[in-house]
């Protein structure tokens, strides 16, 4: 569609942004944001949460047609689109509320087919957008993605797929990013604002809660913004708590009816592995952050808690070790961020460094762009580095083994492999020991809970 339906022309649409220290990226977002509204009535209402970089400042010049909401705290993503949420619905005129990133830009006539979705399915709550990278506008990010109901785990449809064209058809999903999520009025007022997550599966769990409900959400792909996604941030604690606790808690409550409570289970046998191992590998940090995140989850207390005992460690990257080694066998299972971030400093000083990766990391070059980056199925190479998870075939015939922890490279010998080994399979048998108690007690502490809505 070039231009939105007569029908539709007159519908008043508020527009909200969280942002959180962004300025960088709120000249583009706004700019195209408040382009796509000029089409409609409607206004932009900018949710801050206590930017120190300016933020405010800049808008108020350069935008002062922007609403601006100060929220005098850093509330988090949930956080900040409830309140706008809230505001929204103070409006008696608005008609739809179009919830966005503050690191997106919206593509020319991205706002008629979300309309046109919702207007033509009476029994549609939300429609969201088809995302794309910023940086490489014709890979998809995602659009919406649906639940597996055994394992609970998330399939972002066409993620790492070719950009479709606006003729394919809208299709129903089970979430929907907050990235860009269009929403009726009538659906808001009955489902109510974001859970109290401050980060993460937030907009999870407004998909479900919603579809639980009895609406449909619906990714359209003829709607298209472009967002400044990275696949390739290092694990950062205070982030991973907030990932681990929320998706614990979410499956706790929204169990399906072909998986039961196994989804839950299975995911929290997986935390309390990961709880062992970075003990015992002596990861302070990432052992905290999985602690807290399982305890907190048990004993449901969520919202923002104070992580100041968690550190950011700044990279820094050995490479002397790797003098002499033209090529490299990478596996480093934890993360794709871990894994770019090595690369690229070891490239500062190697050049002409060739890396390859085992078939199990094939996800890992769908976003990283190293053109000397390579998948393999069987690869001798002299020199190996191995991440927290790898494959004990990817080490045990090289020559050269570094460990790659704390962003440092050690020597690993044989026995500290059999050594790393050995600690996977305490792990595991200490998993299954105390997993189902706490299993137990995580049914009886979401057992009454419907929803995570304070409302």
């Amino acid at each position: 569609m070039s231009a939105p339906t007569s029908l539709l022309s007159d519908a008043y649409i508020i527009a909200i942004v969280v942002n959180w220290n962004g300025k960088a990226y709120l000249q583009a977002c706004i700019s195209s944001v408040l382009a796509e509204l000029a089409n409609y009535g409607g206004e932009l209402l900018l949710v801050d949460n206590a930017s120190t970089d300016g933020s405010v400042d800049f808008v108020q010049r350069n935008f002062p047609n922007v609403t601006i909401l100060q929220t005098g705290e850093n509330l988090g993503g949930a956080g900040g689109f409830s309140a706008g949420m809230q505001a929204a619905l103070q409006c008696k005129k608005c008609e739809f509320i179009w919830l966005l990133d503050n690191d997106i830009v919206v593509e020319s006539n991205a706002l008629a087919p979300l309309l046109d979705n919702l207007d033509t399915n009476p029994n549609a709550g939300a429609a969201g957008s088809q995302i794309c990278l910023y940086n490489k506008p014709d890979t998809i990010q995602e659009i919406g993605a649906r639940l597996t109901p055994w394992l609970g785990g998330l399939q972002q449809c066409f993620s790492g797929q070719q950009r479709l064209p606006p003729t394919e058809p809208a299709f129903e999903v089970d979430y929907l990013a907050a990235c860009s999520i269009l929403i009726k009025r009538s659906c808001l007022e009955q489902v109510g604002v974001f859970g109290d997550f401050f980060i993460f599966y937030d907009d999870v769990e407004w998909g479900l809660r919603t579809k639980r409900a009895g609406w449909s959400l619906w990714g359209v792909p003829a709607s298209v913004i472009r967002h400044q996604y990275s696949a390739t941030k290092p694990i950062i604690p205070w982030r991973e708590y907030y990932r681990k606790r929320n998706r614990l808690a979410l499956l706790a409550v929204y169990s399906s009816r072909k998986g039961r409570n196994f989804a839950s289970l299975i995911y929290l046998f997986y935390l309390n592995y990961n709880i062992y191992f970075h003990k015992w590998h002596c990861y302070q940090d990432l052992y905290n952050t999985y602690l807290w995140a399982r305890n907190d989850a048990l004993f449901g207390k969520m919202g923002k808690r104070d992580l100041s005992g968690l550190s950011s460690a700044t990279v820094k990257v050995n490479v002397e070790f790797l003098a002499s080694s033209d090529e490299i066998l990478l596996d480093i299972g934890e993360s794709p961020g871990e894994a770019f971030i090595l690369m690229q400093t070891i490239l500062q000083s190697k050049p002409n460094t060739t890396f390859y990766l085992p078939e199990y990391l094939s996800n890992y070059l769908r976003f990283i762009d190293i053109p000397a980056a390579y998948l393999v199925k069987n690869k001798n190479c002299s020199t190996v580095i191995i991440g927290k998870k790898y494959k004990l075939k990817s080490a045990i015939f090289s020559a050269k083994v570094f460990g790659y922890k704390n962003g440092d490279l050690i020597n690993k010998s044989k026995l500290d492999l059999i050594h790393d080994f050995a600690i996977r399979l305490i792990a595991l048998l200490a998993s299954l020991t105390v997993t189902p108690s706490h299993w137990l007690t995580l049914r009886r502490q979401f057992k009454k809970t419907i929803s995570f809505n304070k409302d």
